[in-house]
């Protein structure tokens, strides 16, 4: 096994010192004498004074009274210092910069202002040592000025085990130059580029190593040290981030060593400053909301410890302020329901701003609590408490049922359907209602009680427009005083329908099924009705449609659980059901709504009850219009009936293809069902039986798998029940299943 799958390489970036603090007056006597000191890498050197002064060369100063420059002091010598006058104001030092470089930086009349904002470019990488200092006069007559180190310098600390070493290092997006003298916060000026820096590395690193690198104080982003390591013999190249602000006169201490688990090479950061404990942890309150730097959107709350923060239900995307010292990085959670970004550039540097984008609550979607963890960057651990907890208030109307709204504010159904789709819970202050676009008909009903809405898809009867286009609604939240914070909701179907008629309280289908019976695209459409086209009503159009267009309706059946209907054929001069084969399964014990398309039912054997049913169970149908008792003790139902002996399939012409119109006087407004189709087949030898072809058997919903029978011929055609086997085809005409609203 490698090793680098047993070990990890943890390199710690560590900050072994940061003196800021200020010094005081070190001197006592009459003369007003200002000595540089440099500022301390915390030597443990003794007490030696002049162990600091060593590192300045080339010294000067200059004097800005009323942020003015009026004095030069040039070559200084570090162990003397400057005798000072009675003047007041402010004295800089600048160590070791040489020649012209150093002329240009002195001009008497320059601000103090310009004099800040001189820079000073960099080489990048090695022996960077100039230096910089500042005192006020005003408060101190005579003492230490402190020189600080205008660089950070970087340090490899290679662990002795399993022969490590570094034997190169590349600092990647360095900045270039940087401002001469220290100011209040870090910062890289606009005009630097950034470069790639690579010492030079003549041989490995092991044990510790001083002043590796040396880079200029900057503020900027995407700061690393590639380090390539040789482990037991093997070499792994592996990249560390450095913290975004490095600071002058401090060490950073990259630690190369091995810990024992099982993972690839990983790397750690660890911030070492001022020479203490480099085990830092977040403070014991943990992170809270930084309020004024915050962009808070509209009806947000945020916690009395500023520990978290509740969103409304309304869409969010605002800048979140976390208030910390440290830099946070964001701990990625796949589960947190916002998307979340760390917001940096170099204008940024010091802050820890993050974007927060959430999408509108929807009704129906529920209130969300989750904490949004970071990491601060430079520490080996996770801490519980580094976290702002966000919730996502729910919507405050409240749905059920059939439509949710979860990706988008919009449901389709992508089907027909009817009835009831949803409830709404609506408070008082809210009002729900529903819009359409123009020309869309009014297809959903609101049926309000109390604070419960429901909303109900409706049917239209012979719809004209039904032919599977998009029906859309919109569904309109608002407030109820002024209408105002308006949220729109689009709920839409397929808009399908099949010809009806009424008769007795049933919505009978006119036509027979064809094709896949529970496909609408395989039926014949009230938008596409041929009987309507021809201006006629089905039982006319059967007597004048051609022998094709009639055998291309009289032709389909169906057999056991199967959806796909059995067309006639000719069958060498037989007339059988193509495909017709034995089944286990009796259709009409079958649940009524597995043959039909959507919103549509098989009948039960009471719907047909309510026109066949008597007291015998034969009942004659006189073909010059006799009558049965109608169902409910109601009215008669009047009969006719006709033939169409045209028809050819293949080389046979059946006789006597009967068709039956059923009707209401009492019904007029609606046109007679039209009873036809081929007759059944239940064994190999065919649909023509008894010498008739109008066996007609009708499939219908019946737990005891009874039916009903046309039989017989044009002067002694009869309706018998019949149970009628499994293998039975039959003829599969549709209902409307029940709608409780009709537009």
């Amino acid at each position: 096994m490698s090793i680098k799958n047993i070990f990890a390489i943890m390199i710690s970036l560590a900050v072994m010192s940061c003196t800021d603090t200020e010094v005081t007056n070190e001197l006592n006597g009459a003369d007003s004498v200002i000595l540089p000191r440099v500022a301390s890498y915390n030597y443990t050197s003794g007490n030696d004074e002049t162990a600091e002064t060593k590192e300045i060369g080339i010294l000067h100063a200059c004097l800005f009274e009323n942020g003015v420059m009026t004095r030069v002091y040039p070559y200084i010598d570090p162990l003397a210092g400057i005798k000072i006058d009675d003047s007041k104001g402010r004295l800089y030092m600048v160590a070791n910069i040489e020649g012209n470089n150093s002329a240009s930086f002195y001009d008497i009349g320059m601000t103090e202002e310009e004099w800040l904002s001189t820079t000073i470019p960099h080489a990048g990488g090695v022996n960077l040592t100039y230096m910089s200092g500042v005192i006020d006069l005003s408060d101190v007559s005579h003492g230490v000025l402190q020189l600080n180190r205008g660089v950070a310098r970087i340090d490899v600390n290679v662990s002795g085990e399993h022969d490590l070493s570094v034997s190169a290092i590349m600092f990647r997006n360095v900045a270039q130059k940087s401002y001469l003298n220290r100011r209040h916060t870090v910062e890289s000026p606009e005009s630097t580029g950034y470069n790639d820096v690579t010492p030079v590395i003549e041989t490995p690193l092991t044990g510790s190593t001083y002043g590796v690198a040396y880079l200029c104080e900057q503020a900027s982003e995407n700061i690393s040290a590639v380090l390539t390591i040789n482990v037991d013999g093997e070499t792994v190249e592996k990249e560390v981030a450095l913290p975004s602000t490095l600071k002058r006169n401090c060490v950073y201490t990259i630690n190369v060593f091995k810990a024992s688990v099982q993972a690839d090479v990983t790397l750690s950061v660890t911030d070492w400053e001022n020479g203490g404990d480099f085990n830092l942890g977040p403070n014991e309150r943990g992170l809270t909301v930084d309020v004024e730097g915050t962009s808070f959107p509209a009806n947000t709350e945020v916690d009395a410890d500023r520990r978290g923060i509740v969103l409304s239900h309304y869409a969010s995307d605002f800048i979140l302020s976390v208030d910390c010292d440290d830099e946070l990085e964001l701990i990625a959670d796949p589960e947190f329901p916002m998307t979340v970004e760390r917001i940096g550039g170099a204008e940024n540097v010091g802050k820890n701003l993050f974007r927060l984008k959430k999408k509108i609550w929807y009704p129906g979607m529920e209130r969300v609590e989750r904490k949004l963890m970071f990491h601060r960057k430079g520490l080996n651990e996770n801490y519980a408490d580094d976290y702002i907890n966000v919730v996502m208030s729910e919507h405050p109307v409240k749905l059920e049922g059939l439509i949710h709204f979860e990706d988008s504010a919009s449901f389709d159904f992508a089907k027909y359907i009817d009835n009831e789709l949803g409830v709404f819970t609506v408070p008082e202050s809210k009002l729900i209602t529903v819009e359409y676009d123009e020309g869309e008909d009014e297809w959903v009903k609101l049926d309000a009680s109390g604070q419960k809405v429901r909303v109900i898809g409706g049917w239209r009867p012979n719809d004209k427009t039904a032919n599977g286009r998009v029906q859309k609604a919109r569904i309109v939240i608002s407030n109820s005083a002024d209408g105002s914070e308006r949220e729109e909701f689009v709920i839409s179907r397929r808009n399908w329908g099949l010809p009806v008629t009424k008769l007795n309280d049933v919505w009978w289908c006119k036509y027979n099924a064809r094709g896949n019976s529970k496909d609408f695209a395989d039926q014949i459409l009230s938008s596409d009705d041929p009987a309507v086209k021809a201006g006629k009503t089905l039982y006319d159009y059967l007597r004048d449609c051609t022998a094709e267009e009639f055998y291309d309706l009289w032709k389909w059946q169906y057999q056991g659980k199967s959806t796909q209907g059995l067309q006639v054929i000719d069958d060498n001069g037989v007339l059988k059901l193509e495909g017709y084969g034995s089944s286990s399964v009796h259709i009409n014990k079958i649940d009524p709504k597995t043959f039909a398309p959507d919103g549509y039912e098989l009948p039960t054997h009471e719907n047909f009850n309510r026109i066949f049913e008597s007291k015998e169970d034969y009942v004659w149908i006189m073909w010059d219009g006799g009558h049965i008792s109608l169902w409910n003790g109601g009215t008669n139902i009047q009969r006719r009936q006709r033939r169409r002996n045209d028809v050819v399939v293949g080389t046979v012409q059946p006789t006597d293809l009967i068709y039956i119109s059923m009707y209401s006087q009492s019904q007029s407004e609606y046109e007679p069902i039209v009873w036809y189709g081929s007759a059944a087949q239940w064994d190999a030898n065919g649909i023509k039986h008894n010498g008739h072809y109008n066996n007609m058997l009708w499939a219908m919903y019946s737990t005891g798998g009874t039916g009903w029978l046309f039989n017989g011929g044009m002067g002694n055609l009869f309706l018998a029940k019949n149970g009628a086997g499994t293998n039975d085809s039959r003829l599969v005409r549709f209902k409307k299943s029940d709608v409780e609203y009709i537009y």
